[in-house]
């Protein structure tokens, strides 16, 4: 006859009881590990909210005016939380029956928190110390890398003193706007809130025209420039802008009224009734440069005296049908270009026709052709090769001025120093080593030469410029952010022919590139 003690030892269905505890422990670790861990690691990435399960919905929901995706966040704790469920439930249906239910509690209690603390080393194991992943690498380590500067050259090693005060010594017109432009203005793409007095020092010496947008520092550079526009009056500087959020650019599409709120939104920031400029910002189509909702948007924007001026910046492969479509429309006042020493001959003729047909403004973008001397520490040139490259671009009369990110204090003297300066065969000399020490990586914008001998449609130029980002301009979060959500990354090279060998103008090994380019922007992912 069975006593009380042995039918405690044995489940409700006979059986002998299982080690819940030990189980759980098991399974949890591993689908925390890839899943939730999965999850974090790619929240930390700062992924749009829309590349996660129910992301939207989530955000809509929980989040509505969060500036961060939180959806990866939100399931990767789901899933740890159902993971102790189960496993409570499980191990208390197994447990021994007593009158009270306490051991059965107890026992699920036990299962349950094991499971969701070793789910939760699990994911933390992924996503902080890259356990398990390719290469090793997790957020640990990786931050350490973001945040440190050792060894990169961010601007010229020496800070001479004949720079200093340097102020703005040339002053031209940004097209139709009329507006008396200085020809170096300041790009507040890499500046944060707590940055705020560079942009104030950069108009004590002369720039009167700021370039930011929402997805600029994420919100922050909106609220630099903001905290500036404090000391600023508000009618001496241009004011440039985009139409995106702080995640970011807004789809062919978007229905008016999000055009309209996410200018809005940036005036907000910036405490300012106005911007003088609004960008439809990288735009590679064609569809979104002329989606009516943005042009109704705008005229809505201007007519409530919200916006003075249209604009479109692009840098990508498509841009001659996209600033050719800009000028025909005649819809645009200014258009922002990659324009840098060495550049694609045939955007010359572009801006060109849209100078002389429709007078508009040209702002030259990517002045530093890639800022690819940050990894040359050879490059100590007596001279600035940033004053070289400017100097390049303010000798073109049809280019309004040229837009280069101020993110330092030595910045304001050895950008400035070029301001009203020609060009010199000093300065030639440099810019061509600086050729010499790229040939091979630096893929050049508007080219796309390359794009149609891909057969999975990996998004080339894309992919470099990414790559760029993170190796040359040591921007790796938002180079990691660009490249995750790109639709087809150069994981699709795994085993391929290779059919882009040789169709780099320039003679990019396109194939080692890109792949080199998808091992550091996923960090083994």
């Amino acid at each position: 006859m069975p006593t009380d003690e042995s039918r405690n030892a044995t489940t409700v269905t006979g059986g002998r009881r299982r080690p819940w505890v030990a189980i759980a422990v098991v399974i949890s670790l591993v689908v925390g590990w890839a899943t939730s861990g999965d999850l974090i690691y790619h929240s930390l990435i700062g992924l749009d909210s829309s590349g996660f399960p129910a992301g939207e919905w989530i955000q809509a929901t929980l989040a509505p005016g969060a500036t961060k995706a939180i959806g990866g966040l939100v399931v990767a704790v789901a899933i740890l939380l159902a993971l102790g469920g189960v496993f409570f439930v499980l191990a208390r249906r197994e447990a021994p029956a007593r009158p009270d239910g306490r051991r059965a509690f107890l026992a699920g209690s036990a299962a349950g928190v094991g499971a969701f603390a070793a789910g939760l080393a699990g994911a933390l194991g992924h996503t902080f110390f890259g356990i398990g992943k390719s290469g090793g690498d997790g957020w640990l380590g990786v931050q350490n890398g973001v945040n440190s500067n050792d060894g990169i050259v961010k601007t010229h090693p020496t800070w001479d003193d004949a720079w200093k005060g340097a102020r703005v010594r040339s002053y031209g017109r940004l097209g139709r706007t009329e507006w008396p432009i200085s020809d170096t203005v300041l790009g507040a793409g890499r500046i944060r809130e707590a940055d705020w007095k560079i942009v104030t020092g950069a108009f004590d010496r002369g720039v009167n025209y700021i370039d930011t947008a929402p997805d600029y520092s994420t919100e922050g550079s909106e609220l630099a420039v903001g905290r500036a526009l404090k000391e600023i009056p508000r009618d001496q500087v241009f004011l440039a802008t985009k139409f995106c959020t702080p995640i970011g650019h807004l789809p062919a599409g978007t229905p008016v009224e999000k055009y309209k709120s996410v200018v809005e939104e940036s005036l907000a920031r910036m405490g300012t009734d106005y911007v003088d400029l609004v960008h439809i910002h990288s735009c590679d189509e064609v569809e979104r440069l002329m989606d009516p909702n943005v042009h109704e948007a705008f005229d809505r924007l201007r007519e409530e005296g919200k916006a003075r001026f249209l604009g479109v910046s692009t840098h990508t492969p498509r841009l001659e049908p996209v600033a050719n479509q800009a000028t025909s429309s005649g819809r645009f006042d200014v258009m922002m270009l990659a324009y840098h020493h060495g550049i694609w001959p045939h955007l010359g003729s572009i801006i060109d026709r849209a100078h002389d047909e429709q007078d508009m403004g040209i702002v030259a973008m990517k002045t530093l052709k890639g800022a690819r001397h940050r990894n040359l520490e050879d490059f100590h040139d007596a001279n600035s090769y940033a004053q070289a490259a400017l100097k390049w671009v303010h000798s073109n009369p049809k280019v309004s001025c040229a837009v280069i990110s101020f993110f330092e204090m030595q910045h304001l003297d050895e950008y400035l120093h070029a301001s009203g300066q020609k060009i010199t065969n000093e300065d030639v000399a440099i810019l061509e080593r600086y050729d010499r020490g790229i040939i091979g990586s630096y893929c050049a914008p508007h080219c796309g030469d390359c794009l149609g001998s891909c057969p999975e449609g990996v998004p080339i130029a894309d992919v470099l410029r990414h790559r760029m980002y993170f190796e040359d301009y040591k921007d790796e979060r938002n180079a990691m952010e660009l490249y995750a959500k790109l639709p087809v990354n150069a994981s699709a090279c795994d085993g391929c022919a290779a059919p882009c060998l040789g169709a780099c103008p320039v003679g990019i090994d396109i194939a080692d590139r890109v792949q080199g380019a998808h091992d550091l922007l996923t960090f083994g992912a």
